[in-house]
């Protein structure tokens, strides 16, 4: 069964990106980077969004950056500032990057 078949019942996007090996480097070895990027990012969206495939690359203190794809690029930016529907003393937030398509994260699927 392949990785798409296995994700189809999902309703995150299936869509993958091969990450340049300059970028894995940098981000992994960034001070005050969030996490370790492995070599491939997942798309956060849901699944059938519209325009490009979007994931969070690496968080370095306030900043967030942005890989998009079919045409890979990375960008600077902030997340949506939508907040979910559960109020409360820590209300869900939405960690999809500002403009995104589609439902938030939160909201409908995640």
């Amino acid at each position: 069964m392949s990785q798409s078949d296995q994700l189809s019942g999902t309703r995150q996007c299936a869509s993958f990106v091969a990450l340049p090996s300059e970028d894995v480097d940098h981000f992994n070895t960034v001070p005050r980077g969030a996490f370790l990027l492995g070599p491939r990012l997942r798309c956060d969206l849901a699944r059938d969004h519209g325009g490009r495939h979007s994931a969070l690359l690496q968080g370095v203190g306030y900043d967030l950056y942005w890989a998009s794809w079919p045409e890979y690029l990375v960008e600077l930016g902030p997340r949506c500032p939508v907040l979910g529907p559960h109020p409360g003393p820590d209300p869900d937030f939405c960690l999809l990057h500002e403009g995104h398509p589609g439902p938030h994260a939160g909201e409908d699927w995640f």
